[in-house]
């Protein structure tokens, strides 16, 4: 049986495919080259399906769609008509069957919509080692609620986006804060390293005390900011300090929302685009030690979610994704040699920067050793050379990707394979991936990815540092590269020292 999962919201495309045996995913900006990419037109994911895979829509048996009915032309919106998205929006069905004239649309012969939040809630399947107790969503908005909480699958409770969206309040923060975006969902991210910047204001916390998790839209009201200052201008002066403030009292209230719904021994699923904060997310990792972030908790992993939907209707066995997180559906190739890791080791040793692909991209926003820029951490000026390289502001944080074992000598708290968990690091041996704060973003390196961790032990021989660098193969504005020829690009644009493509060794 052949089941397609279609995800087209306005940014993030993502496909998933199931051919019978095996299941295949792309998120489309990786091939398209466009970061945040969205179709122009809702049915032309169809010539993305059949160019990467083959695939023929008359042929698949079943086809979830994650969209917003509004993209569809009006006359279409009617056709589906309010009580079925109503359905879909109060959790009344977890997926509505489409009219006949809108797949004709889509072009597809039958097809499903699907719950937004619901999608995001099932889209962690590939990491479950057990079917999650409670599955928390929380974003901008989906569904037109900007937060949804499923107990066994059912949704016992769910926000009004008229009291705010914590999504939303990190959006407009970063506007405030005069942060430069090419689309608005990457202000979040940026928003979330320049908050250590500030200063935590101990009377405006007190009075953001008084607020509760409903009370989102003036939790993240600056007027309030402006109030407590005595003065718009001094207000605007310190917004640094605004960020700070509201960004701890938020993690406060996050922790408080999650008891309310979850006990701390229990498997908690946790998505959506908010699920990304990773100093959020190392709080609750401290109460909830079940908690399960998938890499690809934003919009872009709806189509995964679609997907086990699909599987459940079918009632087919569980699906597999080996390799996981390494599964893009991008250009692959063959693993380095011995020979190579040890003169790419070589290079970063002598503190040169290095391009590195290899096998398959990884899901999520997050270079994950596939698709990484690297270098040694002990650099001093390192972040300053990485930051000119990528083009990016100079006050982003750097990750890093370290040898399993030597985590805990090193840094302190939730250890994580996806990157998704802010750590303290115990010295300044590493003032590359060390952010102002003291923090760093960490992958752990198991035995998950067989070259980088090869890389790892050998840069370990050489130097005694058992951890890397790691941020995405990208510039500023760009996806993470998906062939080799983007990789090569990146190298004759940059000074960098390296490019690695499989076995390939590019020197300047």
């Amino acid at each position: 049986m052949q089941l397609l999962s279609v995800s087209l919201p306005a940014h993030d495309a993502n496909i998933t495919y199931f051919d019978g045996a095996a299941v295949r995913y792309i998120k489309c900006e990786r091939t398209r080259q466009e970061k945040r990419f969205a179709f122009g037109a809702p049915p032309d994911w169809k010539g993305e399906a059949e160019s990467l895979w083959g695939v023929s829509a008359d042929e698949v048996d079943d086809v979830v769609f994650t969209l917003d009915p509004a993209a569809l032309p009006p006359a279409l919106q009617r056709a589906l008509g309010p009580d079925l998205l109503a359905r879909v929006a109060s959790d009344g069905s977890k997926a509505e069957r489409l009219p006949a004239e809108v797949c004709a649309y889509l072009g597809v012969k039958q097809a499903w919509l699907m719950s937004h939040h619901f999608a995001h809630a099932l889209s962690s399947w590939m990491l479950e080692q057990r079917p999650p107790d409670v599955q928390i969503v929380i974003d901008g908005l989906g569904d037109g609620r900007p937060w949804s909480v499923y107990r066994d699958e059912v949704l016992v409770a769910a926000g009004d986006i008229r009291n705010g969206s914590i999504g939303w309040g990190m959006r407009e923060a970063g506007k405030l804060l005069g942060v430069t975006y090419g689309h608005y969902n990457d202000i979040a991210g940026k928003v979330m390293g320049l908050q250590a910047y500030g200063t935590v204001d101990p009377g405006y916390l007190q009075r953001l005390r008084q607020l509760g998790f409903a009370q989102l839209k003036d939790l993240w009201a600056v007027e309030h900011w402006y109030g407590y200052r005595g003065d718009a201008l001094v207000g605007r002066l310190s917004l640094l300090d605004w960020v700070a403030t509201v960004h701890l009292r938020m993690g406060e209230l996050l922790l408080d929302f999650f008891r309310r719904f979850a006990r701390p021994g229990e498997a908690v699923s946790y998505s959506g685009g908010v699920a990304q904060n990773v100093v959020w997310n190392a709080l609750l990792q401290g109460e909830f030690p079940g908690l399960l972030i998938p890499p690809h908790a934003s919009d872009e992993g709806l189509s995964l979610g679609g997907i086990e939907w699909l599987r459940r209707q079918h009632q087919l066995p569980a699906l597999r994704l080996p390799g996981f997180p390494y599964v893009q559906s991008d250009v692959a190739v063959a693993p380095p040699s011995d020979r190579t890791i040890n003169s790419v080791a070589q290079v970063l040793a002598q503190g040169g920067i290095v391009g590195w692909y290899q096998g398959q991209g990884e899901a999520g926003p997050r270079a994950l050793g596939n698709r990484s820029i690297l270098m040694d951490p002990r650099v001093r000026d390192g972040r300053q050379r990485l930051n000119e390289v990528k083009k990016r502001e100079r006050y982003r944080p750097f990750g890093a990707a370290v040898l399993q074992e030597h985590f805990g000598s090193h840094f302190e708290g939730p250890a994580d394979d996806f990157m998704l968990r802010s750590c303290r690091v115990k010295t300044g041996d590493f003032p590359a991936v060390t952010h102002v704060d003291g923090s760093c973003r960490v992958q752990t390196v198991g035995g998950a990815n067989p070259p980088l961790r090869a890389l790892l032990e050998r840069f370990f021989q050489l130097t005694g540092c058992p951890l890397l660098v790691n941020t995405s193969l990208n510039l500023a504005g760009k996806p993470l590269a998906a062939s080799p020829e983007n990789a090569m690009q990146l190298f004759r644009d940059t000074p960098i020292a390296a490019m690695v493509v499989g076995d390939e060794v590019h020197l300047r």
